[in-house]
C-alpha cells in the first residue's frame, strides 16, 4: 500500500528528514552549550589567575593610602592667656584585599604639636608628639562608597605635659574617587571617646590601587 504524498514527499521520507534535522539541532545545541560552558570556565579561570599569583597572594591585592593633616590657630584660654597651636600629622595605611570588596590592614598615625602660651616675655612653649597604631577592616558597599571599622591604641598628651594611653574604636564610612590613584573622604564615630562634643573624626587621604 502506498502512503499518501504530501507536497511530493511521502510521510516516511518526511519522518526520516524531520528525525535527522532534530538530531542535528539537538547535537548542535549540545555543542553550543558545551562551548559556552568552556568559555565561562576559561573566563573564570583567567579571572582567578589574574587575582592570584602562584603563591595565592597577588601583589595587586595590596593597596596603600595615607593622609596628611595641617592645623593651626590661636585664642585666649580660661586664664586669659594668649595661646597658639600648630599641628601636623601623617597617617599611612596598607590594605590587603581578602576579596575585591573586603580589606583588612594596619594604620599608623603620627602627629606633631607645637603649643605656645603666655603674654609678653612670660611665654611657655611645648613641643610633643602623639602617635597611634591600629588595625582596620573596610568593605566596599557600592562602587565609590565604603564602610570602615578601626581599633586604635593612641598615646597622647592632651595638655602637652601628661601622657596617657587611650583606646579608640572608630566606626563609619566614606567616599572614594576610584581609579588606581584616588582620594577619599571619611567620617568616623569614636565609640570609646568620652566627651561632651560629638566624637567625630574627619579624614582626607590619598590611595593607590584601592
Amino acid at each position: 500500500m502506498k502512503l499518501p504524498l504530501i507536497q511530493g514527499m511521502t510521510i516516511t521520507k518526511l519522518t526520516k528528514t524531520f528525525t535527522l534535522v532534530a538530531i542535528f539541532l539537538v547535537s548542535f545545541n549540545i555543542e553550543v552549550d558545551a562551548q559556552r560552558d568552556r568559555n565561562r570556565d576559561k573566563k573564570s579561570q583567567n579571572k582567578t589567575e589574574d587575582y592570584f599569583d602562584e603563591s595565592g597572594v597577588g601583589s595587586f591585592r595590596f593597596w596603600y593610602g595615607g593622609g596628611l593633616g595641617l592645623n593651626f590657630g590661636s585664642g585666649i584660654n580660661r586664664f586669659g592667656q594668649q595661646t597658639s597651636q600648630f599641628n601636623f600629622s601623617i597617617s599611612p595605611m596598607v590594605g590587603y584585599k581578602v576579596t575585591p570588596e573586603f580589606s583588612i590592614g594596619p594604620r599608623v598615625e603620627l602627629s606633631y604639636f607645637h603649643l605656645r602660651t603666655g603674654n609678653g616675655s612670660n611665654v611657655a612653649k611645648a613641643n610633643f608628639f602623639n602617635y597611634g597604631i591600629g588595625a582596620f577592616t573596610r568593605y566596599k558597599l557600592f562602587q565609590q562608597f565604603f564602610a570602615h571599622a578601626e581599633y586604635q591604641i593612641e598615646s597622647s598628651k592632651l595638655d602637652g605635659v601628661n601622657r596617657r594611653s587611650v583606646n579608640n574604636f572608630f566606626l563609619g564610612g566614606g567616599y572614594t574617587s576610584g581609579g588606581q590613584i584616588g582620594y577619599e573622604v571619611s567620617i568616623l564615630w569614636n565609640l570609646l571617646e568620652d566627651t561632651v562634643d560629638l566624637p567625630l573624626d574627619y579624614r582626607i587621604a590619598f590611595t593607590y590601587n584601592f
